[in-house]
């Protein structure tokens, strides 16, 4: 009658140790995905960032086009260019 005791004493802890792992398993993909919740919120700003800054581009790009002193446009475009590689 011992051994059944025992053995039951044996699995229990198993169970208890098992909902531990579980407990802590559970914890950590939590702390993962608040992080991964977080990389997202900062890429989202980091892409919209990107977006005005290319919007800003685009519209100087325009104004520097219309301008009527010959090679001046040019220039500024290559400027505006070599700003918007670097910002990427």
């Amino acid at each position: 009658m011992a051994e059944p005791i025992n053995s039951l004493d044996a699995v229990g802890r198993s169970q208890a140790e098992l909902e531990a792992d579980i407990a802590e398993r559970d914890e950590e993909i939590l702390r993962l995905r608040d992080l991964l919740i977080a990389r997202d919120a900062e890429l989202g700003a980091a892409k919209g960032r990107l977006q005005i800054i290319e919007d800003h581009s685009e519209r100087m790009s325009r104004l520097v086009a219309k301008i009527p002193i010959p090679g001046l446009a040019w220039i500024a475009s290559a400027i505006l260019r070599v700003l918007q590689a670097s910002s990427r």
